[in-house]
């Protein structure tokens, strides 16, 4: 999930869509001028816990989960079908699973997560603390694919947890979010798999008695609605005045302190949040522009260049690089930990030329070099601004669970082109018209993909020209 950046910051936008960025900050007075101040700092350590704080409050300000993407705190919000060129509220989404999310309050008791038996059919349920780390994950690669309950404990609990759940997870913040996804094997295979997403339940741990006797849980509806922050409910999230305004730091106190962070980073963090309110006068636009570049600079001085592709290999997990953790929210908000998923992205083709519709190009996977994914493999094409493109046959990425036919030496291309072609039509992945980008996403990536070991072939530039 990454969310739509602001329209008046048009070079940060084409910078994070296209994966990169000219850093030349350092000369910058104003930059400089605000390192001084510490305003800076404090920002880009804040830009995290204030979006999740936001996503938080405006996807659990409604009476019950019947919106699709939106439940109260503590209960599921589901979706039933994929992405779409209609959908731009997210940028780059991903069109090959369901997302079910939530998000969870642990301070009063912990939640029991049932994840139901899924035959074999792959999903995850990463958890990530108020700061965005993933602290533990459940699904098909941790604890399979089998029915379980497992308990989720906030850090402050002292009370007993039942002994007949499947597992218990010791969550670092009181505030949790929980992004599921769950595998769709083709558009024919939607309703299949939101049947299996919709068994996801979260039952609070005064209830699970009962729940065990019946078997049934029912979420309460009617719950009272807290309505966001004013400052922080436009949409795109990322367009809201605060994020540019004092009222910035004013929103990240009481968040930061509700949800110490850890014991090692504490004495820093602290500092940061007050400083930032101390000198919360001194935020401009200017400051949130300065501290965004800065950030998306330092997610993109991780990345791991591959055959034209980049990876950021140390997602889900920042520990005190700030900067990373601001800069990797903004291009991957909700980001697996690689051992989950790796996202591979290219913007230039083998020639090193920027990605266009007007030219058609092939990805060739050599026999027995398809992205080794324990999980799947997909691709996907995206505009400029991060968005799907409609196109004549509504496909919009091919990969494991797509359909696609070996060629005779059992090699597999992916072709890349508007038009139709005569043959290989299951190769085909439609890409817009204009400039365009691609991401590669491995899910349950094997050992080699983490190492660097196996690396995706160029896109190149087909041989002859669209049929």
């Amino acid at each position: 999930m990454i969310l739509k950046l602001k329209s008046r910051y048009p070079t940060i936008t084409a910078s994070l869509v296209a994966f990169a960025i000219p850093v030349a900050l350092a000369q910058s007075p104003a930059a400089a001028d605000a390192q001084t101040s510490g305003i800076l700092d404090a920002y880009i350590y804040g830009f995290t816990p204030v979006l999740m704080n936001a996503t938080r409050a405006l996807e659990t300000a409604v009476p019950d989960n019947t919106t699709p993407g939106r439940a109260p705190v503590n209960q599921f919000a589901y979706r039933d079908t994929l992405a779409t060129p209609q959908d731009q509220t997210i940028v780059r989404p991903n069109v090959d699973t369901l997302y079910t999310s939530a998000w969870l309050s642990l301070r009063d008791e912990p939640m029991i997560l049932h994840v139901p038996d899924t035959a074999d059919r792959y999903y995850l349920v990463p958890m990530l603390d108020a700061y965005s780390n993933e602290f533990a994950s459940i699904g098909s690669r941790t604890t399979g694919d089998g029915a379980g309950n497992y308990a989720i404990v906030g850090p402050d609990w002292t009370g007993p947890v039942p002994e007949n759940v499947s597992g218990i997870v010791r969550a670092p913040t009181n505030t949790v979010w929980l992004l599921g996804r769950t595998l769709v094997q083709g558009q024919s295979d939607v309703q299949k798999a939101a049947a299996v997403a919709r068994q996801l339940l979260l039952i609070p741990l005064s209830e699970y008695r009962k729940y065990l006797h019946t078997g049934t849980y029912t979420p309460p509806v009617g719950v009272p609605v807290e309505a966001p922050n004013a400052n922080f409910d436009s949409q795109p999230l990322l367009s809201s005045p605060g994020f540019s305004a004092p009222a910035f730091f004013d929103f990240l106190l009481p968040y930061a302190l509700q949800n110490p962070a850890p014991a090692a980073q504490s004495p820093t963090a602290r500092e940061l949040v007050l400083d930032g309110f101390l000198q919360q006068g001194q935020m401009t636009a200017t400051v949130e522009t300065q501290a965004l570049e800065l950030s998306v600079a330092a997610a993109l001085a991780t990345a791991t260049p591959e055959n034209g592709w980049s990876a950021n290999l140390q997602a889900g997990s920042y520990g005190s690089n700030y900067a990373l953790r601001t800069g990797t929210v903004l291009t991957g908000f909700g980001a697996n930990a690689p051992q989950d998923a790796v996202y591979l992205n290219a913007v230039h083709d083998d020639n090193g030329k920027p990605l266009s519709g007007a030219n058609s190009y092939v990805i060739h996977f050599a026999a027995g070099l398809m992205p080794p994914a324990n999980g799947f493999w997909s691709i996907t094409a995206y505009n400029q601004q991060g968005f799907l493109v409609a196109n004549p046959i509504g496909r919009y990425s091919v990969g494991s669970e797509s359909g696609l036919i070996a060629n005779a030496d059992g090699s597999v291309d992916v072709l890349l082109q508007t038009a139709q072609p005569v043959a290989q039509l299951s190769s085909w992945l439609p890409v817009p018209a204009g400039s365009f980008n691609l991401t590669l996403r491995v899910y349950w990536p094997d050992q080699s993909v983490l190492t660097g070991a196996w690396q995706p072939p160029a896109v190149t530039v087909a041989s002859v020209p669209a049929s």
